[in-house]
């Protein structure tokens, strides 16, 4: 699906979803720089959370981003991505699957495009092809993600809650949360903390409560944190932060979007 910049603004502002770069100084000015005409994609399952932010023309594709999360980079329109997350510029989605178990992974076996229509008249023959679903695979990202630049990731990967990916890896399986992992393809390279601190904090669920719940608590202090969330959660001190959601169905029906207008 997609509708122009124009259409969108609305919502986004309503919404308090940036769009930022050249000229955008507030949220009603958010994506100064695009272009009124320019066309905004996005998937009828979207989410989008309050204060989600996409820089530097990543806004083109709007992925489902959870609050206090941003992105640089245009990601895939299946990918998901929690709160408090960080994405730096060049981080994309590898390409279409190929069927790498079969004899051959050449898309002439099971994809009849233009090439293989033209072949057909040409020759006056009709191949046979075979079912292969070639889309990948959506890719989810976790909460207080931190993900580096010129990243790939590959087909279905979940980047767990708190995981550390190191620029220009290459991700061809899930990371485990709150790991550290690099290279091609990327390995652990070790635990952002100790297995009681991780713990606590995946016990937390942190990430569900807003910033300034947790102003009392001090972040420069791992373990000292995750105890003192759970403690006000358990106490029942702070409550969770749930926010309205912006969904692309939504956005569709307050623009009078037609299915006909959907693209691929």
């Amino acid at each position: 699906m997609h509708l122009r910049l124009s259409e969108l603004r609305p919502h986004l502002i309503a919404n308090r979803i940036f769009f930022m770069g050249f000229g955008t100084k507030s949220i009603d000015t958010t994506g100064a720089s695009y272009g009124e005409e320019t066309q905004i994609k996005f998937a009828p399952d979207l989410r989008l959370e309050p204060y989600a932010t996409y820089w530097a023309g990543s806004g083109r594709h709007l992925v489902s981003l959870g609050s206090f999360s941003y992105t640089h980079s245009r990601l895939p329109l299946s990918t998901r991505v929690g709160r408090y997350t960080s994405i730096a510029k060049g981080v994309k989605g590898m390409g279409a699957r190929h069927p790498h178990e079969w004899a051959s992974t050449s898309p002439v076996f099971y994809n009849r495009r233009l090439m293989m229509e033209t072949f057909e008249r040409d020759r006056g023959e009709a191949p046979a092809y075979r079912k292969f679903d070639y889309a990948p695979d959506p890719v989810t990202i976790g909460n207080d993600v931190w993900i580096g630049e010129d990243v790939t990731l590959g087909h279905g990967v979940a980047i767990g809650d708190g995981a550390v990916v190191a620029s220009n890896s290459v991700v061809t399986r899930d990371v485990p949360p709150y790991a550290v992992v690099g290279g091609v393809p990327a390995k652990v390279i070790r635990q952002r903390f100790d297995e009681d601190t991780v713990s606590e904090l995946l016990r937390s669920t942190w990430w569900n409560y807003s910033p300034t719940a947790l102003n009392q608590l001090d972040v420069r202090d791992p373990g000292e944190f995750a105890r003192g969330a759970n403690g006000l959660i358990d106490a029942g001190a702070i409550e969770p932060y749930e926010p309205d959601v912006l969904t692309g169905r939504e956005l569709a029906a307050k623009t009078d979007f037609s299915v006909s207008r959907a693209v691929s």
